[in-house]
This record gives structure tokens, sequence and C-alpha cells, in this order.
């Protein structure tokens, strides 16, 4: 059974030049909870915060861009430390996300790698350092560093987010000017002009196949370092965390099934 989507809304605010684009988030994040209850995937509040404000930044992110665009953050913080995987495909509407917090290295300074395929073209990657344990502070240094641009968020309520960046002449007193508050009143206080609406869902795309084929390049040269002496070994899917049992012969009959259709 599919996820459910969730609809993001784009506005056009006039006489502000700026493009607002906002969700409710709520259905998206029960979808990443059961997919983390599924595969026993457990974190800090601290974290979890981190993981909902990643999904749904690159759903606004995407929400924003054109339709044949996909993009994949990564982004890599000092403090705490954990490193964050997020995901938008515009062509099938699926976003997804993971933590990873085991066996990483102490860094001095965050990085957010930006990695964006349009058109099946080859893929535009970006890099900004960036101070900061808040991951939508991280997202608006990039904006400002690599996308040239000033872009603002804002929680309205727990689950409704809020992405408002600059376009061309866009009044930036008014943008920097913006706070909580201002956010509650801006149907009111802005003329706003839909502008789209498209939907998104949490699904990875991962299969018993897919994570196979990862593995099998490893598999063909460390197959003892690989398995230890075991039968059987679980690799968690590097874009959702999902945990997926690869067995010893599976993987063997993979290369001779590729050995015998040469």
């Amino acid at each position: 059974m599919l996820d459910p989507d969730i609809e993001v809304r784009t506005y056009f605010a006039r006489h502000k030049n700026a493009l607002v684009a906002r969700g409710d988030f709520s259905e998206l994040f029960a979808a990443w909870y059961l997919h983390r209850m599924d595969h026993h995937l457990s974190f800090a509040s601290e974290l979890e915060d981190i993981g909902r404000a990643a999904l749904a930044s690159i759903t606004l992110h995407c929400a924003s861009r054109p339709w044949k665009e996909t993009c994949a953050w990564t982004v890599q913080f000092a403090h705490p430390r954990v490193n964050v995987f997020a995901s938008g495909d515009n062509n099938t509407g699926t976003i997804v996300a993971n933590l990873l917090t085991e066996n990483l290295k102490p860094i001095e300074k965050g990085i957010f790698y930006s990695d964006v395929v349009e058109n099946l073209k080859s893929p535009r990657r970006s890099v900004v350092d960036f101070k900061t344990d808040s991951f939508l502070k991280a997202v608006e240094i990039f904006y400002a560093n690599s996308e040239q641009r000033a872009v603002r968020f804002f929680w309205h309520g727990e689950e409704d987010l809020v992405m408002i960046s600059a376009q061309p002449d866009c009044d930036l007193e008014w943008l920097h000017s913006l706070d909580s508050a201002a956010i509650q009143r801006l149907d009111q206080d802005v003329e706003l002009s839909l502008l789209e609406r498209r939907q998104f869902r949490f699904e990875c795309g991962c299969n018993h196949d897919r994570i196979s084929n990862f593995i099998l390049p490893i598999f063909k040269s460390q197959a003892e370092e690989l398995f230890c002496g075991d039968q059987t070994i679980s690799v968690a899917c590097p874009r959702c965390g999902a945990k997926h049992i690869l067995t010893r012969e599976s993987l063997e009959a993979k290369i001779e099934n590729s050995d015998q259709s040469r």
C-alpha cells in the first residue's frame, strides 16, 4: 500500500516578488515514523526534529523547482554529529530521508552537498560550509551561497512549514523582517496568487534486488570480510535506512546468472 500524498501549494507574493511554498506535513511525518518502526530505526528527539525539518524543507524546495528535476541533499552536521540524507524527485513526487549516526569522524564545521539532475543530464553539485545546528538555517545558508538568493523558513504550527524565497527584484527588507507573527497574517497582509499544487509522498523505492546490485561489487572482491563466516548479512539502504537481509547463496547465484547471460 502506497503512503498517502500530501499537497504543497506555491504562491507568488505580488508587490514583494517572492515565492511562497507551504504544506501540511503531518501525513509525510507519519509515513516516515511508520517506516522507521517497520525497520526498527530510532533516533533521539533532537535528531527526529532534524529529520522532520529535512523532509519538509526538501519537499518545499522541490515544489519550487522544475518538474523534471531530482534533488539530493547530504548535510553533515558537526554538532550534533549526524549526516542527513534527503532527496526529492519531481518526476515521481517521491520524498525520502535518512539519518546516519554511526562510525562518523568528528568535523569542525558542517558541510552541505546538493546534487541536482534535470532531464537526465549530468548531475550538478554544490558544496557549502555552515556553522549551525539547525537544518532549516543550514538550508538558508546554502541558498545564500549556492543559489545566490535569500530564503526563509517558518513553522506555521507543528507540522505546517512555510518557505519564502526571493525572486528577481524581491523586497529584501520585507523578507528579512518576517517573523512568526507575520507568517500568521501572511494571507491578510500580502497579495498571494496561487501558482501550482503538487503532490508528494514518502517513498524510497529500494528493494532486495537493488540492494543486492549495490552490494555485489563488494561481495565479488571481499566476500569473506563481508559475511565474516555467516550465511546472511543485513544491509541498510543508504537512502531510507530500511534493512534488507541478503544471503551468500543469493549473491553467488546473481553472479552465476550474470556470467551465463554474457
